[in-house]
């Protein structure tokens, strides 16, 4: 195999792209880690939000049923009020006052009042104090139904101790109301903190998320100019090849044409017998004349100028703001420069705006023809005619 053929011909070094393939399992093992941080934190979001709804939805039972209590409540208390004229000396005022209430007898005032403690009984858990006075009532309801039959005063101690039992349902009610009113406080409260705190989640996540994105870009962005750039470099001389040198004077010539009056110059210089020097003292020594040369040409020409490897030992410069005289004068100095055993021909050409850097690569490459011709180590301008 010929060790310094050209990697400008072939494309992009396989080396350097070994290693750049090492960075794409990270990103790959990044886009597992959020994947997988996604699905968690949803299954949290999701949790949360079951949970709450599961809260709300209690809370909103409770409610109702408290609704239906105080209703209730206020029908038995309400209703408990005709039980005064019950006290009544005269069995005739006691059923006028009635029907004067809307009530058609003692036994439906009863009726009423078993129907609204019946709702209590019912909606109040039975662990409650509320069930318990509840059912104290209940009892109390039936002494008194014993107490008006037959038709009779009713004694006062009756009528006390159902009204104070009721005072106290009433009491044990208010502190239900009220002990449920801070419970949906504190639910709501604690609602708006584990909102916040998947908020704080939310947004920190996506910040990372974000971060790692920028820096995962980067350094892709930085592997992608990276392999740009080895696939337009030589990888033995250091210099642009085949396809870094199209691209460069792509670039320059596009910068060139918006400059009015600039001149631009190509150089095409072939080293002299090389192929009789690399096979007289083998790859080893030809790759060495070729670094020795290319470090020879950066010597010389300005950091600026595009220099180039073009073919096995052939290169190419673009000076931009030079002419082909100046150029013809910095090549024939950097031949003086050189080692006895590193000559070469050159061919110059200037470049004209009318013609593409196709032609004018061709010009330049025919006075090289020409400058072999005439015995080699030299330096030929083309000629514009």
């Amino acid at each position: 195999m010929k060790s310094n053929a050209l990697g400008a011909t072939s494309g992009i070094p396989t080396a350097p792209l070994t290693k750049a393939r090492q960075t794409w399992p990270v990103g790959h093992a990044n886009a597992g880690h959020l994947r997988w941080a996604t699905g968690v934190l949803c299954a949290i979001l999701a949790s949360v939000a079951i949970f709450t709804l599961l809260q709300f939805k209690q809370a909103d039972q409770a409610l109702q049923k408290r609704r239906l209590l105080e209703a209730a409540m206020q029908d038995l208390i309400v209703q408990s009020v005709p039980l005064r004229h019950l006290e009544a000396t005269h069995i005739a005022q006691t059923r006028l006052a009635l029907e004067q209430r809307g009530y058609t007898s003692t036994q439906d005032l009863l009726n009423q009042l078993s129907a609204r403690l019946a709702v209590i009984e019912t909606v109040a858990p039975q662990t409650t104090p509320i069930h318990a006075q509840a059912k104290a009532l209940r009892k109390q309801l039936q002494a008194l139904d014993q107490a008006v039959l037959p038709p009779s005063q009713l004694p006062p101690q009756h009528l006390d101790t159902w009204f104070s039992t009721l005072a106290q349902l009433n009491t044990h009610l208010k502190a239900l109301s009220l002990e449920q009113d801070q419970a949906m406080a504190t639910l709501q409260r604690s609602t708006i903190v584990l909102a916040l705190a998947v908020l704080g989640c939310c947004v920190t996540y996506v910040a990372q998320s974000l971060w790692r994105h920028s820096r995962f870009r980067k350094r892709l962005l930085g592997e992608l100019h990276r392999i740009t750039q080895q696939a337009r470099t030589d990888p033995l001389t250091g210099l642009l090849n085949r396809r870094g040198w199209q691209h460069a004077t792509s670039q320059h010539l596009l910068a060139t044409s918006r400059q009015a009056g600039s001149k631009t110059s190509i150089a095409i210089l072939d080293i002299d017998y090389f192929k009789q020097y690399n096979d007289t003292y083998g790859h080893g020594a030809g790759d060495t004349r070729l670094q020795v040369f290319a470090d020879l040409l950066k010597m010389n020409f300005r950091p600026g100028d595009c220099i180039a490897r073009i073919g096995d030992e052939e290169f190419a410069v673009l000076l931009h703001n030079c002419n082909v005289a100046d150029a013809k004068r910095i090549v024939d100095r950097m031949r003086a420069q050189a080692p006895s055993e590193v000559g070469f021909s050159a061919g110059l050409a200037e470049y004209d705006a009318k013609l593409s850097i196709s032609q004018i690569m061709a010009m330049a490459d025919q006075a090289l023809y020409q400058a072999k011709k005439k015995g080699r180590n030299q330096s030929v301008v083309a000629n514009k005619n």
